[in-house]
């Protein structure tokens, strides 16, 4: 069996001690790059009369592929649904992709020229199958992309594939939309994609995911991730996250923070373009053979030089200067700014009393955790301390905990 190359993974990256891990990060190995929709309910029947006959739903077509039975959806994309899911999962996928679809096409101002391929696993167990059967990966290959991704598109076969099972309570569901700006990324680049950066391929995809209707908690991580980075002097040099060899070469919190640096410097990129579509205005320069400085220069009347070197500025000035806390999705919140490695003390305080620890700070400035899932419902205040200093915020925990508290 021929070697593939291996691109474009989305994975949750490695925990720290005390600390949540990372969410939606992603790590990719070498490339070859050059809410859910409700059910309407039943009609009301007159009183006194039984309710009214619902249609049933058409029965599926379904297809055995590698050694597994998917259902084919038709539409925008050609989805390859595993049978397990659900009537209801199927349309949330369906509707997910649909959506997708034209917001991507949109970025690039142009039309994917074939329909994606998208092959939806129930999860992880049929995802590694898939990766053997489908993808022809060799099994060793295939059980690290499955334990190690959420998500994942092979530019070789532009085939995608989603664990379903991994990403359906990410909402809103963004995985999708990230591997459909790689595979869209190729037409866009043709036929000069060895000019297009890796932090320039991985942090558009990243930026995607963070301009999902709904998911502003993620694009709220960008800012601060990267303004973190920015004020305690770790942003990576653009020039190590070039080629995708060096990219690859970045894992554990490295891994995780290289995206969002990169989502970030691509956010700041599309500004400085302007227009409608800045990234279609910068495709067009790079497949008439400008690379990304020459490019930029032509389309800003400013040097890569001067924006490169602005980065950091920038992307303090875009947040509160920490360090500071700050609430995000749900029950969760981000301490920010701190130094690098350091201990701080974080209090979580509830309906059921306080709690003290401590939290070592990442290697980049900056943390996320959340309000343990077993703590009861209702407000809670959380304090971070360091040298004296203490900042807290409030968050609301909707969901309640343990089996059997009663708040």
């Amino acid at each position: 069996m021929r070697a593939r190359t291996v691109a474009f993974v989305l994975v949750v990256a490695a925990s720290c001690t005390a600390s949540r891990a990372p969410s939606d990060a992603q790590v990719a190995a070498p490339s070859v790059l050059p809410s859910a929709t409700a059910t309407a309910a039943p009609p009301i029947a007159p009183s006194g009369n039984p309710p009214l006959a619902t249609r049933a739903p058409e029965a599926r077509v379904t297809r055995e592929i590698g050694g597994l039975v998917f259902a084919l959806i038709g539409g925008a994309a050609d989805i390859r649904l595993e049978t397990a899911l659900s009537r209801d999962e199927e349309e949330l996928v369906a509707a997910t992709i649909a959506a997708d679809i034209p917001a991507v096409e949109r970025e690039f101002a142009r039309t994917f020229a074939t329909r994606p391929v998208v092959y939806v696993f129930a999860g992880t167990e049929g995802y590694a199958e898939g990766f053997v059967g489908i993808f022809g990966y060799s099994r060793a290959t295939a059980t690290f992309v499955a334990e190690n991704s959420v998500s994942f598109f092979e530019p070789s076969l532009r085939l995608i594939a989603v664990n379903w099972g991994a990403v359906r309570d990410r909402r809103p569901v963004a995985a999708i939309r990230h591997e459909l700006t790689h595979l869209l990324t190729l037409d866009a680049c043709a036929p000069r994609c060895d000019l297009v950066p890796a932090w320039l391929n991985e942090g558009q995809a990243r930026l995607a995911e963070a301009l999902v209707p709904g998911g502003d908690w993620r694009l709220v991580r960008v800012r601060y991730e990267a303004a973190a980075m920015a004020a305690t002097g770790t942003l990576i040099p653009l020039s190590s996250l070039t080629s995708q060899r060096a990219w690859n070469a970045l894992v554990d919190w490295a891994g995780y923070f290289k995206y969002q640096q990169a989502a970030r410097t691509v956010e700041l990129l599309r500004e400085d373009i302007g227009g409608g579509t800045p990234i279609a205005r910068l495709y067009d320069r790079l497949r008439r053979g400008q690379n990304v400085a020459q490019a930029y220069a032509a389309l800003t009347d400013r040097s890569f030089d001067e924006f490169a070197a602005g980065l950091p500025a920038r992307m303090r000035a875009a947040v509160p200067e920490g360090p500071g806390i700050i609430p995000l999705a749900g029950d969760s919140y981000m301490v920010y700014g701190f130094v690098p490695a350091s201990t701080i003390a974080v209090t979580v305080s509830g309906p059921r009393g306080s709690e003290t620890w401590p939290v070592v700070i990442s290697p980049f400035g900056s943390n996320v955790d959340g309000i343990a899932p077993t703590r009861a419902r209702g407000g809670y205040t959380v304090s971070a301390q360091a040298q004296g200093t203490v900042f807290t915020v409030k968050i609301q925990k909707p969901e309640p905990g343990a089996a059997g508290d009663s708040r």
